[in-house]
């Protein structure tokens, strides 16, 4: 094949571009089986770049200290995130850092480092700074008592400045959730809460140990509508053993009743030689590909036609809601959490595993509960890993968030962002992009630039995959892209 010039393309297709081009926003998506086939592969979500599998232990309590003194520097939002490990059962699908327990003897010794962790890092945070930005994830947030909900949101309080209009979000299981654990989130100042569900039907519910049926969500919908919480997301899984195609769409039905904000409809990672207590599912009993991709375009088309705004990969929301508006004026981006609304925040998570993003640079908190004690007790921060970004990881950041966030990538835009020529700099990426997905009409080129077609939102990650310098050999590190 004869190398693609973006030059001679440009011109050849301006014409029929500009002609075509409301066209192409009205095309409903291609679900080709063989389109799947060619482009269903391993790899990453990009919550962020470089991605977690990349983050070493080469890591220091003073790069730390450095990229903290840019942050504060900065002057940016601050973002915090929470993660309570705990949950009362095992659920067979989990991908989740997550131990099962009763001994809340335990729980109160994780909750004592979580505190000290917290005054650690907020003693070397601009205390001008304010909190727009809070979740609690897991897990099972609504596995501490109310008393213990309403300990920390006191104490967070204490140690951070918060914004009067600041997104308090919080997971929760129904299966364990009580009036009185709404009561306490209220006090708290929660005002998100995305419940999971993951499927409504009986026999899909048994195979993955997760039972909730549809009068138990209802109720506790109801319970935090009237409690004045009105933002509430949803979290289902496609993919899961025993699902149809009809089974999925009388779960969405009943999801749809609910009025949700928003929904989060992820791809079911079947990983059970990274997660061995998913080996507690049949492999036999998993919806083939092709069932998943029906799966995928049921989903797609019953949320669009009842008034979700697609955002991208596994994210609904309603057209009012803060995701689609962020979307449209061009704030949305990714973190460890999936799609957010404030794009201009350094995220600090605390907690077991969690990731912290601020100052060019991304630090982990240690995995195991033994390492994280440890540290704390030595009055230490519980940094596991990380990564300092350089400036080729930053350009290229640029481009994949602006790629999985807007759906385009504006050649003029991209340059003044990352400080080069775009298209020279990445002629090779877009030659490899223009060779693998325009002719599959994922892909839109233009003068001004690129764009997701609404088939190519679908693959997204794929063509995301084009940039990254550091993309692991081992596939089984990731799932699949669609």
């Amino acid at each position: 094949m004869n190398k693609f010039r973006i030059s001679d393309y440009k011109i050849q297709l301006s014409f029929l571009y500009y002609q075509g081009r409301l066209l192409m926003k009205k095309m409903k998506l291609n679900f080709n089986q063989n389109l799947f086939k060619k482009h269903n592969i391993s790899g990453p979500r990009y919550t962020s770049y470089p991605t977690a599998p990349n983050f070493h232990d080469d890591i220091s309590d003073k790069d730390r200290s450095l990229a903290l003194t840019r942050s504060n520097h900065s002057g940016n939002n601050l973002s915090l995130y929470f993660h309570i490990p705990f949950c009362h059962s095992l659920c067979y699908f989990c991908g989740c850092t997550m131990k099962v327990t009763r001994n809340q003897e335990l729980v109160q010794k994780y909750l004592s480092s979580l505190y000290k962790e917290i005054s650690l890092t907020s003693e070397s945070i601009d205390p001008t700074r304010n909190v727009t930005q809070i979740h609690f994830g897991g897990g099972t947030p609504n596995f501490l008592t109310p008393e213990q909900i309403l300990d920390i949101g006191a104490f967070i309080r204490s140690k951070f400045t918060l914004s009067d209009s600041a997104e308090i979000s919080c997971e929760i299981d129904p299966r364990t959730f009580s009036k009185e654990h709404a009561e306490s989130l209220v006090t708290i100042g929660v005002n998100r809460v995305s419940i999971g569900v993951q499927d409504f039907n009986s026999e899909v519910q048994e195979k993955i140990n997760r039972i909730n049926p549809f009068s138990m969500v209802n109720e506790v919908v109801s319970q935090l509508k009237s409690m004045g919480i009105k933002e509430i997301n949803f979290d289902l899984i496609y993919g899961l053993p025993g699902q149809t195609v009809n089974s999925f769409d009388a779960t969405l039905d009943k999801m749809i009743s609910l009025h949700p904000s928003r929904l989060a409809i992820y791809n079911f990672a079947y990983v059970p030689w990274l997660k061995p207590h998913q080996k507690l599912i049949r492999e036999e009993e998993l919806p083939s590909p092709e069932t998943k991709l029906s799966l995928l375009q049921l989903m797609i088309e019953k949320l669009t036609n009842a008034g979700y705004e697609y955002i991208g990969m596994d994210h609904f929301a309603k057209m009012d809601d803060s995701l689609t508006i962020a979307q449209k004026n061009g704030t949305l981006y990714r973190n460890f959490q999936g799609y957010s609304t404030q794009k201009d925040t350094d995220l600090f998570g605390f907690g077991l595993t969690s990731i912290s993003q601020f100052g060019h640079a991304y630090f982990q908190n240690n995995k195991e509960f033994k390492e994280y004690y440890q540290a704390l007790d030595n009055n230490e921060l519980p940094l596991s890993k990380g990564l300092i970004m350089t400036d080729s990881d930053r350009q290229i950041y640029s481009i994949i968030m602006g790629l999985m966030c807007n759906l385009e990538l504006n050649y003029n835009t991209v340059s003044t962002q990352i400080g080069v020529d775009f298209e020279k700099t990445f002629a090779k990426e877009l030659t490899e992009i223009h060779e693998e997905f325009a002719y599959d009409g994922l892909v839109n080129f233009t003068e001004k630039g690129i764009e997701i077609t609404n088939t190519g939102r679908l693959y997204i990650r794929n063509i995301a995959m084009k940039f990254d310098k550091y993309l692991q050999t081992d596939k089984s590190l990731y799932s699949k892209t669609v």
